[in-house]
This record gives structure tokens, C-alpha cells and sequence, in this order.
């Protein structure tokens, strides 16, 4: 796990709030404090959807931040900073099994329940941490080192 701040807050959250850069991430749970809190449970609602509509739009158990996004986007713009939020991303399937095969980790996916990135904003201060959790007992600590490796990188690649 590491746990780190972001100096450069206003670029970070164009990139987080408008590029594509987090398109690709799953989302757990959204709160946003403004003027209200909002929260978002990032799970979808398999009950809303006619079993063929599931079908068609191919997804996981979460939804992908590139759905999200707007509706986040339309709550944090304005003139006014948010007093906190709080992103809880997930890595998707596919960028484990990629993570996995990279970093030639013995672990399979069905031994990996996830891998997270938080990202905070309170008091003025936004950072990021990680996250793995696992369905099995290991000492071994090469995935999670992967993990915050991964995550390390692709966070100085934003600014």
C-alpha cells in the first residue's frame, strides 16, 4: 500500500474530471461534499436492466468511471471547491490479468478479490492510496508491490 499527496491538484483533476485517462477504472463508491453530500454506489443495479440489455452492455459488477464521470463532473464544477471527496476505484479484469502476466505474478485473478485507488480531496490536500485485497493467505507481497508500482507510475505520468 502507498499513500501519497498530489501537489499539482488542478491539473490532476482536469485530468481525473475531463480527459480519459481513469475511463477504463471501475468504481466502487463516489462521495462528493458540496453544498450537499452526494454519494454514488458504483454497483450496478443488474434488476434495472432486461437480462438481453445486461447482455449487450458487457459489463462487470461495477460501473466504469467513463459512465460516472459526468455526473461527478456536473457536481464538482463551479466556482467552489468541493469541501471533500472521496473516488474508490477497481481496477478492472483485464488490467490484473495484465498486471499479473507483466510482472510474471503466480497469482491467478480468482485468487485477487481487488485492487484499489483511492483518491481524496479534504481540507485542501488531495492524495491517493492503494489497495489489494486477496481471497487467499499469501506472505508474498510481489502483487501489491506491483500494484502501487503500477499505480505510482501512471500518476506521474498525469502531470
Amino acid at each position: 500500500m502507498i499513500a501519497e499527496n498530489i501537489n499539482d491538484v488542478k491539473n490532476f483533476m482536469s485530468t481525473l474530471l475531463i480527459k480519459d485517462s481513469f475511463d477504463k477504472f471501475l468504481v466502487t463508491d463516489v462521495t462528493i461534499v458540496t453544498y450537499n453530500t452526494f454519494h454514488i454506489d458504483g454497483h450496478i443495479n443488474k434488476d434495472f436492466y432486461t437480462n438481453e440489455e445486461f447482455e449487450d452492455i458487457n459489463s462487470p459488477l461495477l460501473s466504469s468511471w467513463a459512465k460516472l464521470k459526468p455526473f461527478c463532473f456536473d457536481i464538482i464544477k463551479g466556482k467552489k471547491t468541493p469541501l471533500y471527496f472521496k473516488i474508490i476505484f477497481s481496477l478492472p479484469e483485464m488490467m490484473i490479468e495484465k498486471l499479473l502476466h507483466d510482472n510474471d505474478i503466480l497469482l491467478t485473478k480468482e485468487n485477487i478479490a481487488n485492487l484499489f485507488l483511492n483518491i481524496k480531496y479534504d481540507k485542501g490536500v488531495l492524495s491517493y492510496t492503494t489497495g489489494t485485497s486477496l481471497n487467499i493467505f499469501t506472505i508474498d507481497k510481489s502483487l501489491e508491490k506491483a500494484f502501487d508500482l503500477y499505480i505510482s507510475k501512471f500518476i506521474s505520468t498525469l502531470s
